[in-house]
């Protein structure tokens, strides 16, 4: 059994530091011996690998219903028989046993990403450098926000507008709960930094209160390195969201939930899952306040056991192999190794290490499978640089090394404007959009924005753009002696010539199809092509007299898990003798995907397709339908059509 040594403050006075938000907590500081952040951190990494494996059975089944009440369901819990008759899903220890130890999967393998990138570009990587790493390393096993946020990096977006609202449809779903943990793993004790990395990192794919959860935990990570008992932890995540955040409100009634049912956890999940997914305005399986909740639940009737709250987590459902992840992360901090039962790290006999200390990569791109001790050594060694870095020391006690740890730290995000792609607009309809810029509130100023539009000091670009044509920005923000600038391309179009058009052409009901010219975008309803194999669908406008015409702008609609994209992309217009002929010289910005690969398709991504002008009175787009087998379709939101 490893020795453990935690020394210093109490750590009820630094929960109520926490809990008041008084000076006090900048005064207080917490020791741990070298040995102990290490254990600490092994037990993390090991605690997650074996919370994901645990609960992998479980995601997305129970839903309706929580998991049975027959702990311990164990690796194997399909051999109970009432799982043998209802689900086909593939036990985990012969997996194991054939990987030969732990393997990678989305609770773990982006933040080994992060791991290998603060080693490369310092502990406070910048949002760019997070862009390179994601489109470096990730190219398949990503979902729901997360793939839209890889899908938006390839247009040309970077974070945090990969996460905002405006653009990622699915900045409310549960995805940077799930891989952010390593900012408060290397912060042990900071709770305050912890907490504003990880509000920092949750924007990578997430907005509003879908961050929340993301902070929560954060904070309470950090925390566990000096507090064990899950209901302070519990409080402390709560202190630590912004005034008035949903998650707050969440945990209270979870914590309600647990005084009306003390004994009864099926009875409390029964009303949480009403609160949060029957009743829900965001009805998904995923929804990040849901299945923050649950793991929540689970924390509190597992009452710190690692085995209860593994089976717990996995009980509740939902998506709960995230949960178990976490909390058995969490439960790793608080308790170390010793508090992880030996039939989660031994699941496979001979295993002389836990996990074999073997984490298989099988999901992320030229990232090494590695040794789960050798991980852990160098999380420490980040923890370390920002134990160091952030005011702490390293002392020798009793010849024993030891580290004192700043709890007052804070984190500032790195000065950097993210890159935007090309924007079009469209004169004289308003637009607001903020830029971002790191930093604790940078100076702006503007060069060459389009006539009609303007810069905020807190960096929002707004207006209503006035006159058509092509303009080249400069922003720069500056603080603290530093400056950076960026370049903006903006693209103002004329009056959109759709809603004079005579009639809407394309499949289906010729009243749907008005929602490609109604001028509401994403917030407007998306056109559905019938699920088919490999067909081609073509859209477009009959005027009743010639228009000229020089661009189309397309805006795709919302994206399936297996279809809704197109895989060919072509612009027609019609003769005066009624002909379909090809519109020559063709550009289009961005560049739009043709492969039929999933991962690349962000929901409501626009188009802008230019042309030398043509006179005709009507124009029409045609493209191949993408998707999987009879899954494929087209899915559109907006078609506009300029001179």
């Amino acid at each position: 059994m490893t020795r453990l040594k935690i020394m210093g403050v109490a750590a009820a006075g630094i929960m109520g530091a926490l809990l008041s938000c008084t000076p006090a907590l900048a005064a207080e500081t917490f020791r741990i011996t070298e040995e102990a952040l290490y254990d600490r951190i092994y037990a993390s990494w090991l605690g997650q690998m074996a919370g994901n494996i645990y609960g992998l059975p479980h995601e997305n089944i129970h839903i309706e219903t929580p998991g049975p009440d027959a702990f311990p369901y164990g690796y194997d819990f399909l051999e109970i028989p009432f799982y043998q008759s209802h689900f086909a899903v593939t036990r985990m220890t012969p997996m194991m046993e054939t990987f030969g130890g732990a393997f990678s999967d989305d609770d773990t393998d982006i933040e080994y990403i992060y791991l290998e990138l603060m080693e490369e570009q310092g502990i406070e990587p910048s949002y760019g450098a997070i862009r390179k790493a994601w489109m470096a390393h990730i190219d398949d096993w990503v979902w729901i926000a997360n793939r839209q946020t890889l899908a938006l990096m390839h247009q040309g977006y970077a974070p945090p507008y990969t996460g905002a609202r405006r653009l990622n449809a699915e900045w409310f779903q549960i995805d940077p709960q799930l891989i952010n943990e390593i900012w408060a793993i290397t912060a042990p004790g900071m709770v305050s930094y912890a907490r504003d990395k990880s509000r920092w990192a949750a924007h990578i794919s997430a907005d509003d209160w879908g961050t929340e959860p993301t902070i929560a935990y954060g904070a309470m990570f950090a925390a566990a390195f000096y507090e064990a008992d899950v209901e302070r932890l519990v409080d402390i995540g709560a202190a630590a969201l912004p005034e008035g955040a949903k998650f707050a409100r969440t945990i209270g009634f979870v914590k309600e939930l647990a005084e009306r049912h003390p004994e009864d956890w099926s009875a409390a999940r029964k009303e949480l899952a009403k609160a949060y997914y029957e009743e829900s305005e965001r009805k998904t399986i995923w929804n990040a306040n849901l299945n923050g909740a649950c793991a929540i639940m689970a924390l509190l009737y597992g009452k710190g056991d690692f085995q209860e709250t593994m089976d717990l987590a996995s009980a509740c459902g939902f998506d709960a192999d995230n949960q178990a992840a976490t909390l058995g992360g969490l439960l790793g901090i608080a308790q170390g190794t010793a508090g992880i039962p030996r039939e989660f790290l031994y699941p496979v006999e001979g295993w002389t290490l836990p996990f074999n200390d073997r984490y298989l990569n099988r999901s992320r791109r030229d990232m090494p499978s590695t040794s789960i001790r050798a991980m852990a050594r160098r999380t420490a060694a980040l923890a370390e640089q920002v134990i160091l870095s952030h005011g702490g020391q390293k002392k020798e006690v009793e010849g024993e090394p030891l580290y004192e740890v700043n709890t007052a730290a804070t984190f500032t995000p790195p000065l950097e404007l993210a890159p935007l792609p090309p924007q079009t607009l469209i004169a004289g309809t308003p637009v607001a959009f903020p830029l971002y810029a790191g930093g604790n509130g940078p100076d702006w100023r503007v060069e060459g924005l389009p006539p009609g539009l303007s810069l905020s000091a807190e960096g929002v670009i707004a207006g209503t753009p006035s006159s058509p044509g092509r303009f080249h920005a400069s922003v720069t923000a500056s603080e603290g002696g530093e400056s950076r600038t960026l370049g903006i391309a903006f693209i103002v179009k004329g009056a959109n010539l759709a809603p004079a058009a005579e009639a809407v052409l394309g499949p289906g009901d010729p009243v749907s199809l008005e929602a490609l010219r109604d001028g509401k975008g994403y917030e407007g309803e998306s056109i559905e092509t019938e699920r088919a194999k490999t067909r081609t669908e073509t859209f477009g406008y009959r005027w009743a007299a010639p228009q000229t015409i020089g661009s189309l702008l397309l805006t795709a609609g919302r994206m399936g898990e297996y279809g809704g994209w197109f895989v060919s992309l072509t612009a027609e217009y019609e003769d005066g003798q009624g002909n379909w002929i090809a519109v020559p010289e063709v550009t289009m910005r961005p560049e739009p995907v043709l492969q039929n690969d999933k991962q690349r398709r962000p929901h409501y991504a626009r188009y802008l397709i230019e042309f030398p002008k043509i006179e005709t009175k009507a124009v029409r787009l045609k493209m191949l339908n993408g998707g999987e087998g009879d899954a494929r379709y087209v899915s559109l939101a907006e078609l506009g059509v300029f001179p």
